[in-house]
């Protein structure tokens, strides 16, 4: 469609104007004065048409300027800021009671923290899921406990590991110390051990165990002759 007169000029309702007076515009345009067009909606304006960030960060510059000194609006924000200011600066101020067995709770955290042991990988690779060590341990031990006469000593969980050393989902293997009680024959207890943490394993945490190592540390009267000696 041709927009040009007859003389080859655009007619002045389709003009676009020139650099010249966009600059003259701009200029002249009155401070605070925005653009409908270029106004951002979420934006919040006070009633006069300032941004309350603006107006804050003006006295914080120390300039305000002549409309922002007699606005209703622009004070009332200066106000509520410095109402808010105080109310900080008060609650900063005030005394924090510490309780006088803090540092014995935070050393029990830090120790909590510094004996989970190992993380046990679980599931497939890509899923980032983890067992501590301890937690693993404390579920064997008490299915060790079950067996009559059986005391759980201690108990360490060694990863899956590929060739880079690093540990991966795998059958794992543990590490029993026990005490037995005294008589029983030790060959076909270590096995029944064996066979309870497998299937504690498998059941409760969900890893495989490769091997169960039975360290017998100890040997405990039978109940029959503990109960006999009282």
């Amino acid at each position: 469609m041709d927009v040009t007169n007859e003389a080859g000029d655009a007619p002045d309702a389709l003009r676009l104007p020139s650099a010249a007076e966009l600059l003259a515009t701009t200029r002249h345009a009155p401070a605070g004065a925005t653009d409908s067009a270029d106004a951002d909606p979420d934006r919040e304006l006070l009633p006069c048409g300032r941004e309350p960030e603006g107006v804050l960060e003006h006295v914080a510059e120390g300039g305000l300027d002549e409309h922002e000194r007699s606005c209703p609006e622009c004070q009332a924000v200066l106000r509520d800021h410095s109402v808010l200011d105080q109310v900080t600066r008060e609650w900063a101020e005030l005394p924090v009671p510490v309780p006088d067995d803090l540092g014995a709770r935070v050393m029990r955290l830090v120790r909590a923290e510094l004996h989970t042991g190992r993380l046990l990988p679980l599931g497939e690779p890509d899923e980032q899921l983890t067992l501590t060590e301890t937690a693993a341990a404390r579920t064997l031990r008490t299915a060790v406990d079950a067996e009559p006469g059986v005391q759980a000593r201690s108990c360490r969980i060694r990863p899956y590991e590929n060739r880079a050393g690093a540990a991966v989902p795998g059958p794992v293997t543990v590490r029993l110390s026990v005490g037995v009680p005294y008589g029983e024959p030790i060959h076909a207890l270590a096995e029944r051990l064996r066979e309870r943490v497998r299937r504690a394993a498998s059941e409760r945490l969900g890893l495989e165990v490769a091997k169960v190592d039975v360290d017998v540390v100890g040997l405990e009267p039978a109940a029959g002759n503990r109960e006999a000696s009282r």
